[in-house]
Formats: C-alpha cells, sequence, structure tokens
C-alpha cells in the first residue's frame, strides 16, 4: 500500500518531506489538507495538532516533517543516502534554525490571512528571528554539503517559502547558490510552489 500524506501544496514542512520522498524514488499518496487555517480537524486525518504534514503507512501514523523523514529513511533507505538520521550537531542546529523560521513565517502568514494585526511585538520578534535566522544560516552555508542531502532540501524548502511570501529577504549569495544547484535537480524544481 502507497504511504499516504496529508499535506498543502504551499506548505514547506510538507515540501521537505515531499522533497525526500522523491529523491528517493517512494511514491505517495498526496491528500491536500486545503486551507491550514480551517478548524475542521477531519482535514488533517489523525493529527490532533491539525497541522500538515501527517504520514500514514499502512496502520502507522507519524506526524511532524522530521519525524516523517527518520520514518522514511528507517522504512525505505537504511543506507539514508540524504543523512536525514546523521548527529552531527552542526547540521541539526541549522535544522532547527531553519525550523524556527518556518514556524515563524508560518505564524506571520496564518496572522495576515485571518485577519489578525501584525503590528504587535510578538510578530516583530517573529520577523527579527526570520532576519537573524537567514543570516545565521547565510554565515554558516559551509555545512550544507554540495551533494543532495535532506539539509539542503530542506533549505530549498524555506527559501521558496519565503520567496513565495515575501515575509524576508533573501539577498544571501551563499545560500543562493546552494539552493540554485539543487534547484536545477528536476525532481526538486517540479515540486516548487505557486
Amino acid at each position: 500500500m502507497t504511504p499516504r500524506l496529508i499535506y498543502t501544496p504551499r506548505s514547506h514542512f510538507s515540501r521537505k518531506v515531499r522533497l525526500l520522498a522523491d529523491g528517493l524514488g517512494i511514491a505517495l499518496d498526496l491528500v491536500d489538507a486545503g486551507n491550514v487555517a480551517d478548524s475542521d480537524a477531519a482535514r488533517f486525518g489523525p493529527n490532533p495538532l491539525m497541522k500538515v504534514p501527517t504520514l500514514i503507512d499502512g496502520k502507522q501514523v507519524v506526524f511532524d516533517a522530521d519525524h516523517i523523514a527518520a520514518w522514511l529513511v528507517r522504512t525505505h533507505d537504511p543506507s539514508d543516502r540524504f543523512d536525514v538520521m546523521t548527529r552531527d550537531v552542526d547540521v541539526l542546529n541549522a535544522r532547527a534554525v531553519m525550523n524556527g523560521m518556518m514556524a515563524a513565517e508560518v505564524e506571520l502568514v496564518l496572522a495576515a490571512r485571518t485577519g489578525i494585526d501584525t503590528s504587535h511585538r510578538r510578530f516583530d520578534k517573529m520577523r527579527a528571528s526570520l532576519l537573524a535566522g537567514i543570516d545565521w544560516l547565510e554565515q554558516n552555508a559551509d555545512v550544507f554539503p554540495s551533494a543532495p542531502s535532506y539539509l539542503g532540501l530542506h533549505l530549498v524548502a524555506l527559501c521558496d517559502h519565503l520567496a513565495l511570501y515575501g515575509v524576508a529577504r533573501l539577498d544571501h549569495p551563499r545560500l543562493a547558490s546552494r539552493v540554485a544547484a539543487l534547484t536545477a535537480l528536476p525532481w526538486v524544481s517540479a515540486s516548487k510552489p505557486v
């Protein structure tokens, strides 16, 4: 049975899972949850947090993009070609920064989408964290390998989403070169959100 991924086409958290699956040649049955601002729990399958992505693989349900990535590697790619299961602290720190940026951006986008005034100081901190995060990633760009990796796919998903919504500036040449190299791969460019 083909694993089912509950996702949205523009979700950067979902996209990093989709990119990993595409790179590993793992077919996924994609189920679009629709508007992630909706509170209809049925749209999100068995995920009690009503978030995407959620993977349903037979009887196993897996929440959270990085947990899904680890599940896919453990069940379909024990050689871990994209270094999902790394213990390298620098790589894990870069993932943590990107995940934090992605979470902050989701809050900003959903607030604006639902009519919440984002001029509050809490949202200012989110915008500041996006700028500090992208600057930190640029300064630490050497952590991204030249070969395709889960870390690089994570970066592509983040940067494409930032560009799509225009929430943070993207004038970082070292990161841009890594994103461009990965986007040149047809299986990466095929899922770019529009």
